[in-house]
């Protein structure tokens, strides 16, 4: 049998399609290879590579084009995983496959299936299996009998019959106590090779033992935690570092610092190999012992849910942090080389305007060199015990965070509001304070994410160390020039001006950090190749170039705050220099300067839009008399990277007329 499995489509939190995850679906290579052990033919489609290549518009064709895609590899079925944020586009292309090809064998599976695969069922014909929790271990069943459609006695199917279009759901929640049991994963089924990844993923493990109400982990692996063995991991990463030379990993699992003895034996296989690789965990879970050994044996990264600041709000959520454990947590692993993630959420039904307060100041500890501290906005989750608490209550506002998949069909935004339950995360629970509070504060982490570990804590000395007063400041002042609805660079550089002054050097920090997250919201045309014969050329400005008049010289400010990060005061102003014009260049992740006079930076920038050497000189000669330009003036700087040469695109030629037909 041919089976072709569908990779979800989840945006990229940073809203631009060069930063669409294609790591390789864990899940569905694990589906993949049970299926190939047993015989069968398995293909993966993963939408998210086609968009960021260019393949695949992301458009009202959408839809349609998967479909086309899927039906032309002529399978035997279809299978999609389910996420809450991309479960629109399956259903979507699930209906239109339907509408083709009505014998085609549509299944459904992961955590957003699991939790509604009734309400699925009942509402959307297009689906007609649906394989609840792990699947690993059922799927060869339901391959093995599908031709029939005989599935009883199958543990934990939600079907269809055929005969009757009855819905049958069938007892038991498989899982896989056994991990080390599973196939190896193949992981050509995706070309690696071609996806620039700079690490690789492998499944660590399954399963949460907590019980936080948001979050569905715990309810979908039924509250079993489990961990690969030591030999089980290593073999794992043997075989892609043997592969693809890989020697940076992230070991997924929620939690993998549960079961201390296996966390110490792994270290014990791995130490010698010289591999680096990231995990997630609690901070009650390590301490300076295990994060010392992890950090010996490769660990150069941990992520850590912290959810929330607010003491009132861990008890609430059941989370059941002691945040005094944050910050010294960091620290050690600060320390010891490990770059860290500090995770929190706000918009909580629950959460008070001092709740939020108390994240955002803890939240503002967690800007260090070390660390990256992120602030989500609560999506509401099938599956959680807030879910069951509060799902009639839905209320829809048309924000759908970053990750939901866009609303590109003509009947999207009707599916939405008429499921709400099944499309939860495009909506939200109702909240204490209004939402544009808990939205404007998400966006404004975001923003203030670009500006920089360094920067943020020395700003944050002007507002008594607080990240809380600062953001109360910034809603405030955007709520009085009508602009609180939501926070982003240019919003967050006025008000710096605003707050300082358009001379003050944290205005130039700002201008000169925020630059780099505007360059990569912007769509730059592509470059088109030099022709040799072309008579003559055309220069731009490369896109990767901005012109900042009135800034200091930042990168020497940045390095002096680095220097006295524990001093109380701010810079003194005979410490920050003059201002001048600087040319500032983000390429390959990295940001640089140069100071530049009037005069290059006058020319320079007649070349935002692209001009031939002629045009340059014409402007020239009117706006400053006689001046004669060599061309190797212009052939330097595209030799330093500071021009790109464009060829003229030919002129559209016009149709031939057609001749009149006499009727």
């Amino acid at each position: 049998m041919k089976l072709l499995l569908v990779d979800n489509l989840v945006l990229p939190e940073e809203g631009v399609f060069e930063h669409l995850d294609v790591h390789p679906h864990l899940g569905l290579l694990a589906l993949a290879a049970v299926a190939e052990a047993q015989g069968h033919s398995v293909r993966i489609y993963d939408p998210k590579r086609l968009i960021k290549t260019g393949v695949l518009p992301y458009d009202e064709t959408l839809y349609e084009r998967v479909a086309n895609d899927l039906l032309a590899e002529s399978p035997h079925a279809i299978g999609f995983t389910t996420l809450g944020c991309s479960f629109l586009f399956a259903v979507n292309v699930a209906a239109l496959i339907k509408r083709d090809e009505p014998e085609m064998p549509i299944l459904l599976g992961g955590p957003h299936a699991t939790m509604l695969h009734q309400q699925i069922l009942e509402r959307f014909a297009q689906f007609d299996i649906i394989v609840r929790y792990e699947a690993d271990e059922v799927l060869p069943s339901v391959l093995a009998n599908l031709e029939q459609r005989q599935f009883h006695g199958i543990p934990g199917l939600s079907w269809r019959d055929p005969s009757t279009l009855d819905l049958r759901y069938n007892a038991g929640r498989p899982k896989v106590e056994d991990l080390d049991r599973l196939p190896l994963y193949s992981y050509e089924h995706y070309p690696v090779e071609d996806l620039g990844l700079n690490l690789l993923r492998i499944e660590a493990g399954r399963g949460c033992p907590f019980s936080c109400t948001f979050c569905s982990t715990a309810t979908f692996f039924q509250r079993s935690f489990r961990l690969k063995s030591a030999a089980r991991l290593v073999t794992e990463l043997d075989r892609l570092h043997a592969r693809y030379g890989c020697a940076d990993f992230k070991l997924d699992h929620d939690l993998f610092t549960v079961n201390r003895r296996k966390v110490m034996e792994f270290c014990e296989a791995v130490e010698k190999r010289g591999y680096r690789w990231r995990a997630s965990a609690r901070v009650d879970l390590v301490d300076e012992e295990l994060l010392t050994r992890m950090a010996r044996a490769g660990c150069v990264g941990l992520y850590f849910g912290i959810e929330t600041g607010s003491v009132r709000m861990q008890d609430i959520s059941q989370k059941h942090l002691d945040l005094t454990l944050v910050k010294p947590t960091l620290l050690a692993c600060e320390r010891l080389g490990i770059q860290t993630t500090a995770s929190f959420i706000t918009g909580y039904p629950e959460e008070h305007e001092q709740d939020q307060a108390d994240t955002l100041d803890l939240l503002g500890q967690c800007f260090r060199p070390s660390c990256l501290p992120q602030l989500h906005v609560l999506a509401p989750e099938p599956g959680t015990p807030m879910f069951e608490q509060m799902a009639r209550d839905l209320v829809y506002d048309g924000y759908a965070g970053p990750y939901n998949a866009i609303l590109t069909g003509s009947s999207d935004t009707d599916l939405i509001c008429e499921h709400r339950d099944i499309f939860s995360t495009y909506h939200y629970y109702p909240t204490i304070m209004p939402r544009a509070r808990y939205v404007f504060a998400a966006d404004a982490i975001d923003v203030l994410r670009h500006v920089g570990p360094v920067i943020i804590p020395y700003t944050l000395r002007a507002y008594g160390g607080r990240l809380s007063q600062f953001v109360h400041s910034l809603q405030c002042w955007a709520d009085n020039i009508g602009r609180g609805d939501r926070a982003d660079a240019d919003l967050m550089e006025s008000y710096i001006a605003y707050a300082f002054g358009q001379s003050h050097h944290l205005t130039s920090l700002f201008r000169y950090s925020l630059v780099t997250k505007k360059c990569t919201r912007q769509s730059w045309p592509e470059e088109v190749p030099y022709v040799a014969s072309e008579s003559d050329p055309v220069y731009q400005l490369g896109p990767h170039l901005h012109i900042l008049p009135e800034l200091h010289d930042c990168q020497f400010l940045i390095e002096q705050i680095d220097r006295t990060r524990h001093s109380q005061s701010l810079l003194e102003e005979s410490e920050t220099g003059g201002l001048g014009i600087y040319l500032v260049s983000i390429k390959d992740g990295q940001v640089s300067s140069c100071e530049i006079d009037e005069g290059l930076a006058y020319i320079l920038g007649l070349f935002q839009s692209p001009r031939s050497v002629k045009e340059v000189t014409d402007s020239l000669n009117e706006a400053a008399g006689s001046h004669e330009l060599d061309a190797r003036f212009f052939h330097n700087l595209l030799a330093q990277d500071v021009l790109i040469r464009r060829a003229i695109p030919p002129s559209p030629s016009l149709p031939p007329r057609e001749t009149p037909i006499a009727r």
